[in-house]
């Protein structure tokens, strides 16, 4: 009876072992399937988290990260590119180590930073799954091993030697010597200053106040490149200005020169020309090569804003070479009869001649030669339209935009709608404005037969927008021969010109009816060589500007 007692309490506890292990088996099979039915795998979440931080999709890396913070991870992020300034951003994943629910992978940053130096480094992401799907567990050591929050990237920078701004033959136009020589280049090449703080937020990382910057002209317009690439330090810095590590540091390289077209010797004989002009009013000049377009000397007295190359001034009577272009399409040539009248009434209003001159009827290039306004406003309003003056002002690049490589503007000619505002742009006093730039360019385009769009850097050149525009030949008989008798008949012929000289005078005139005030011009060419000079407010053309012009052409 006992045995069978004890056989049968045997039996119970058999059972109940039995059932244990079964309850685990089912317990761990579950378990299993639960691991074995996650959805993707740490290797497919980490690679749409670093392919989507490499492409700047933040959103999307949301979708796969958990622990995030407020506002996700573009914030953090975004931060992180700004502190370095980041230009580009390569990551690629390395191994990945699976641990059951968690994973870690490695990846491989390669940042290119603002100053054009590459860091490289090593960092890991945290991965774990929840509800059966793998997720970064995010942390701010996901952007950069050890980077905690409340600490930021700063760069310091050690900048090195600066290039040199160059002329066409070499010489170092931003030394003191040069620019001693001829104070105008610090128009062409600018200055070098210690950035201000607003300087240096305006540049961005990683300027600081008190930086070697380029200030006007090429200087600044070629920062980046004749700066080079400095030394950087990057640091992990917080909260607050703690210095917490220094994450590595970067060596800088030397700045590249900028050549530019000014040829000294052209520069140093318009700087002497107009160190010996006796007038005190501000002289601005160009002298340009027409053949290629090069911007061989840039003048101005005194100095302050560049209105050599930017500046807005009437042509006055120098645009008849745009006018006379126009007229040479509708039949006129240079021994065309004309009128040239005292005097000429337009829709009511009067225009008259410097001095009520009067020659009754001449040649066309007599009245060129002399400058008679009324024959150009006569013939303009009778044989042309607003829109015939304003295509051919657009053949010597007006209402064209240059890249010189710093700043600079040529003519603007607007449309005239009306007989009396077509009769004011015909001699250069209406709407239309140009520089001794754009008036160098428009002469340079008589000699060559082509207007060029002017240049001045010419290593690294500029891509140039403004296209070349060629001069028809019925137009270059007609404006050749004129130009020449101006200085060999016409108002400059007193100057005293060398042989080969074309030229234009203009008397621009400006201010009110109780203070009219003029400014002066000279615009022509000899040879492969084209100028504008400008006296602002000196008056007739013929007196100021020309004898500058003589001087410029004698230095040479």
């Amino acid at each position: 009876m006992r045995e069978r007692g004890s056989g049968a309490s045997g039996l119970t506890v058999t059972a109940a072992v039995i059932g244990t292990v079964a309850s685990l088996v089912v317990a761990l099979g579950i378990a299993a399937f639960l691991v074995l039915h996650v959805t993707g795998s740490p290797e497919q979440a980490a690679t749409t988290f670093l392919t989507d931080w490499q492409t700047r999709l933040y959103a999307e890396m949301d979708t796969v990260t958990v622990n995030a913070p407020e506002g996700g991870v573009a914030g953090p992020l975004l931060a992180e590119s700004a502190q370095l300034g980041m230009r580009h951003l390569q990551l690629t994943l390395g191994q990945v180590t699976q641990d059951g629910s968690t994973a870690q992978a490695r990846f491989t940053a390669t940042v290119t930073i603002v100053t054009g130096q590459v860091w490289k480094y090593q960092g890991q992401l945290q991965l774990v799954t929840q509800n059966r799907t793998w997720f970064v567990n995010w942390t701010p050591s996901d952007i950069y091993p050890g980077l905690h929050a409340g600490q930021r990237f700063v760069l310091d920078a050690a900048w090195g030697p600066r290039s040199p701004v160059l002329a066409a033959d070499g010489t170092v136009l931003s030394s003191p010597r040069t620019i001693a020589q001829s104070p105008s280049l610090q128009l062409v090449t600018g200055n070098v200053v210690r950035a201000t703080a607003a300087q240096a937020k305006r540049l961005g990382v990683p300027y600081q106040a008190g930086d070697p910057i380029g200030q006007g002209g090429v200087e600044e317009a070629y920062q980046q490149q004749l700066a080079g690439k400095p030394a950087v330090t990057i640091r992990i810095e917080g909260p607050g200005s703690r210095v917490d590590a220094t994450v590595t540091r970067l060596p800088g390289g030397p700045g590249t020169t900028v050549r530019t077209s000014i040829n000294m010797h052209d520069q140093l004989a318009a700087s002497a020309a107009v160190r010996a002009a006796t007038t005190t009013r501000p002289v601005d000049v160009v002298a340009l090569q027409p053949s290629t377009g090069r911007v061989l000397a840039v003048i101005e007295r005194p100095g302050g804003f560049d209105r050599a190359l930017q500046g807005v001034f009437p042509p006055g009577s120098t645009f008849k070479v745009v006018t006379a272009s126009a007229l040479s399409g509708t039949g006129l040539r240079p021994g065309s009869t004309v009128q040239c009248p005292a005097q000429v009434n337009i829709g009511g209003r009067v225009f008259h001649n410097f001095d009520n001159e009067h020659l009754g009827a001449t040649s066309l290039q007599t009245a060129f030669a002399v400058s008679c306004n009324s024959t150009f406003i006569t013939l303009a309003t009778q044989r042309l339209s607003g829109s015939t003056l304003t295509s051919t002002a657009a053949t010597f690049g007006f209402n064209s935009q240059p890249n010189l490589g710093i700043p600079a503007t040529l003519g603007r000619f607007t449309t005239p709608h009306t007989q009396v505002d077509l009769a004011a742009d015909a001699f250069g006093q209406g709407t239309d404005l140009v520089n001794p730039l754009s008036e160098a360019s428009m002469a340079g385009a008589v000699e060559d037969g082509t207007w060029r769009p002017p240049k001045l850097v010419l290593s690294p050149a500029p891509k140039q927008t403004a296209q070349p525009q060629q001069l028809s030949s019925t137009v270059l008989a007609t404006l050749r021969p004129m130009m020449r008798a101006v200085v060999t008949t016409g108002t400059a012929a007193g100057v005293g010109f060398q042989s080969g000289v074309f030229g234009k005078t203009g008397t621009a005139e400006f201010g009110s009816a109780q203070n009219p005030r003029a400014h002066a011009w000279f615009v022509g060419y000899r040879g492969d060589l084209a100028f504008a000079v400008l006296v602002e407010g000196g008056g007739v053309g013929a007196d100021a500007s020309a004898p500058i012009a003589n001087a410029f052409l004698r230095n040479l």
